[in-house]
């Protein structure tokens, strides 16, 4: 199968061109004038430069494909990206599949995120069958993310195959966009020194990748299938990566304090001054996102490696690539270990 990777110079994007690749797909990657080539350097496919929201670039890149993997988004908890994460995550959707349909697809996938499920105040695992409250959280990414899910239901329902997965917190070696792994980062250098109570999925991008595929070979159209990992609490992963690099775990705070904080924040950006932390991102932080890939291990046959191995590689990588420096005797013994 020729398959079309939106998005494949990222983090999830990327892997899942290599994972395309190993499985004997032909692989043409969509990429921007801007986009970093890193995670592309050495495979064997053909890249096509484009924008999701071009709907003549999609076309053109989609010439000839059998199948569809879209990866491409925007993922922000920032208030200035609210309309920039709607229009790349909703409206690239349905420029994107729209091309797809027009150009005869025969199987598509859309990355889309546990965030269309929302999360609760307490502890629970939910489900492919789990109500959401994406509406009620009033979170704009997670909305921007649940529009862009109903986008290809709809299309599902006008007979183009396509399915959704939903990876959960990713982590994993080829974070070069700094998105959910560069969480470890900042914790081995010390620069994240405070986090609200909490509690998420983290699963490993190679095993989305592998979700991925899986869903595209065999996915049912019109489902989605979550594709998570290791439930835990932020009291757990923090110090669990503490431990792996060998420096102090960061100090909880209350949810007030953060909330406050991040308002603070907010209004500095109003003055001009971006900032790095929103109140809807400690919203977002301050929830249980649990969640189960029952689904996925029985019908993808989906697996989830140890999280200990995932920690590992994402610090490892981290270290190759110079961004982490080996200071303490943990990370010393993993900088003498082979990159992943």
């Amino acid at each position: 199968m020729r398959v079309l990777v939106t998005g494949a110079s990222g983090f999830v994007g990327s892997w899942v061109a290599r994972e395309l690749l190993g499985r004997g797909h032909a692989v043409r990657a969509l990429v921007r004038a801007t986009s970093k080539l890193d995670n592309l350097a050495g495979l064997a496919l053909e890249r096509v430069e484009g924008d999701v929201l071009d709907r003549a670039a999609m076309e053109r890149a989609l010439a000839g494909c059998d199948g569809l993997v879209h990866t491409a988004g925007l993922v922000s908890l920032l208030p200035a990206d609210a309309a920039r994460a709607m229009a790349v995550n909703a409206g690239g959707t349905e420029v994107v599949l729209s091309a797809a349909q027009a150009a005869g697809v025969k199987r598509a996938v859309l990355t889309s995120s546990t965030a269309v499920m929302g999360g609760s105040s307490v502890p629970r695992v939910a489900d492919e069958n789990t109500p959401g409250n994406v509406a009620e959280l009033g979170i704009d990414y997670f909305i921007s993310k649940l529009r862009a899910e109903q986008v290809a239901m709809g299309f599902a329902e006008r007979g183009l195959p396509v399915c959704a997965v939903r990876p959960g917190y990713a982590l994993g070696p080829g974070d070069v966009y700094r998105s959910g792994a560069t969480t470890v980062l900042s914790l081995a250098r010390r620069s994240l020194t405070t986090y609200v109570r909490g509690g998420t999925s983290f699963c490993d991008v190679r095993d989305v990748a592998r979700g991925h595929a899986a869903a595209l070979e065999r996915g049912v159209p019109g489902e989605a299938y979550i594709l998570g990992g290791h439930n835990l609490e932020m009291d757990e992963f923090m110090r669990a990566v503490a431990r792996a690099a060998g420096v102090p775990p960061p100090r909880r705070v209350p949810y007030a304090v953060a909330w406050a904080a991040a308002a603070g924040a907010e209004l500095a950006g109003l003055l001009g001054k971006r900032g790095r932390i929103s109140r809807q991102l400690i919203r977002a932080s301050g929830l249980y996102s649990f969640v189960s890939s029952a689904r996925a291990m029985a019908e993808l046959g989906y697996t989830i490696r140890p999280f200990a191995e995932t920690l590992a590689d994402t610090l490892r990588y981290f270290i190759a690539q110079g961004r982490l420096e080996p200071r303490t005797p943990e990370l010393a013994a993993l900088a003498a270990a082979p990159a992943p």
